[in-house]
């Protein structure tokens, strides 16, 4: 009897835009049913709030400091530990169908990013079957640009132009922030495209295509990575009808008015400000010389959501149709599904958007969903304990019957309430680090309790006095940074010094970036 994993995930998804974690506005019974059918995990978290390092955390098993990739546009080594490989060296066939981010799509010298040009198809990381695909037709050279454009280029210059790739080496690569849509909201766009065309049914037509090519007694972990709802927010725009932005509920995260939203900025440390008013130039992700500041109203952001929405239903039936095809070819009772995204986002809070140097659960916290397979006897449980991306990979060791690598910093995904006892989960771990020409900001964090602690290093911008914490059962949108209350100190220090005996003690790769290399 064979085994299989579907792990599928999807990029710069909030953990509370679905239907299983309170969206009402959401359309996604799919994903709702493997959530009540499964093991839905409340409190998990990401380990770096961008795509890269978070990317290979989940293909490595091991924290951003371990494995080297601890901003985007810094390559996952390619020394690095792969549990990919790991499970194709002992037998399992391996393939990843999507977006995969590695390695910087802006870098000429990335392996995965030229696939499509190259008309290979891996073998890459353990991969031994991988076609590549991205929300902006960025890379140009990848599998699913190259088919867009051999069989229908009229609809390649209908994608919003997300980055402004470097025309010669040492350029640095900038984000276009256009407006559009009904609104005039910047990175929102009408795509004429049609759906069929869209990279979501594509992904999801390319793992059907793959799991006809497999045996039946073949065991075989497949990573359908969508690349939305990530920004560019321009899906088909025959879909729009499927959630009107005209009838989205106006967002409380965005604040009255820049006076409000200043006043919450203000009780967090100086880049947050920054951030907004584009003051100082924080990340790649803030966008340089970019304002927040008057930029989003509340019809932006109501149609922004919309466009989210929208993008998860897709998601949600291309799903749909890759379960139904399993269920068909008889091994759904065989096959262990995952879902989760890569990281969250910020679509209007404090009048902010995308990632970037926070910690915030709309950023950290992720939806996990683990759809045990029928045959392995697992009863449906919510798991309200910490548990981190990094726990993936030894939770799939586990599947195969094989021995997790000692490399892996992770431990098994707990089937229920009792076994997280049992292991003792007490808290989750994340780590940020960046830098620019204005700002550094080197963050670790942590969530245990209910409460949620962010401790910074000395850098050029902070001392390294400076941190965050918020008691997340009292102040679920963090909006009061007790950091500096005495009432907490104690507490305090206890997770400070847990951030410092997990994290600090962990060997650390940095490697340096690539000239003009940001994403």
């Amino acid at each position: 009897m064979a085994r299989r994993v579907l792990y599928i995930t999807t990029d710069m998804m909030r953990w509370d835009t679905l239907g299983c974690t309170g969206d009402e506005t959401a359309t996604t019974p799919t994903i709702d049913s493997l959530a009540a059918d499964g093991i839905q995990y409340w409190r998990a978290y990401d380990q770096n709030p961008l795509c890269m390092p978070s990317r290979s955390t989940m293909l490595t098993g091991q924290y951003t400091r371990h494995h080297g990739s601890w901003n985007n546009g810094i390559a996952l080594p390619h020394d690095a530990p792969s549990i990919a490989e790991h499970m194709r060296q002992n037998g399992m066939r391996t393939a990843l169908i999507g977006k995969p981010h590695f390695e910087p799509f802006s870098s000429p010298s990335s392996m995965e990013a030229h696939l499509g040009s190259e008309h290979s198809f891996g073998p890459v990381r353990g991969f031994e079957f991988m076609v590549v695909a991205s929300h902006d037709l960025v890379p140009e050279t990848g599998h699913y640009t190259q088919w867009l454009e051999r069989n229908h280029p009229e609809y390649v210059e209908t994608y919003y132009p997300l980055l402004n790739m470097p025309k010669h080496p040492g350029d640095q690569v900038t984000m276009n922030v256009i407006p559009g849509g009904d609104t005039g909201c910047i990175y929102v766009a009408h795509n004429p495209i049609p759906k069929e065309f869209y990279h979501t049914d594509w992904v999801a037509d390319n793992t059907i295509r793959y799991l006809d090519f497999l045996g039946d007694d073949e065991d075989a972990f497949v990573w359908m990575s969508f690349p939305d709802p990530h920004h560019p927010y321009d899906p088909p725009q025959s879909e729009l009808p499927r959630c009107p932005w005209e009838d989205m509920p106006e967002p409380a995260g965005l604040g009255k008015d820049d006076q409000q939203r200043l006043e919450w900025l203000e009780d967090k440390p100086d880049h947050y400000k920054w951030w907004y008013t584009g003051e100082k130039f924080v990340s790649f992700e803030c966008i340089q010389d970019f304002s927040y500041q008057g930029s989003l109203n509340v019809d932006n952001v109501r149609e922004l959501r919309a466009t989210i929405n929208v993008k998860n239903s897709l998601i949600d039936d291309a799903i749909g149709r890759v379960i139904k095809h399993l269920d068909e070819k008889g091994w759904l009772e065989d096959t262990d599904i995952f879902f989760t995204p890569d990281h969250g986002g910020w679509d209007g809070e404090y009048g902010l958007m995308l990632i970037g140097p926070s910690m915030a659960d709309d950023i950290t916290r992720v939806p996990l969903i683990w759809k045990p397979s029928k045959n392995s006897n697992v009863e449906a449980a919510d798991v309200e304990a910490p548990v981190g991306l990094l726990d993936l990979a030894p939770t799939w060791c586990d599947i195969f019957d094989i021995d997790a690598p000692e490399w892996v910093d992770g431990r098994s995904l707990p089937k229920d309430a009792a076994e997280a006892d049992s292991q003792g989960r007490e808290g989750v771990f994340c780590q940020y680090e960046s830098y620019t020409d204005e700002v550094g900001i080197i963050m670790n964090g942590m969530y245990a309790n209910g409460k949620k602690c962010v401790s910074y290093l000395p850098t050029f911008t902070y001392d390294g006095t400076e941190g965050e914490f918020y008691d997340l059962e009292e102040d679920p949108t963090e909006r009061n940074n007790l950091w500096s209350d005495p009432s907490v100190k104690a507490e305090q220090a206890e997770m400070v010094a847990a951030i410092r005996d997990t994290l600090y003690r962990l060997p650390q790769r940095h490697p340096l970036a690539e000239p003009g290399v940001s994403i």
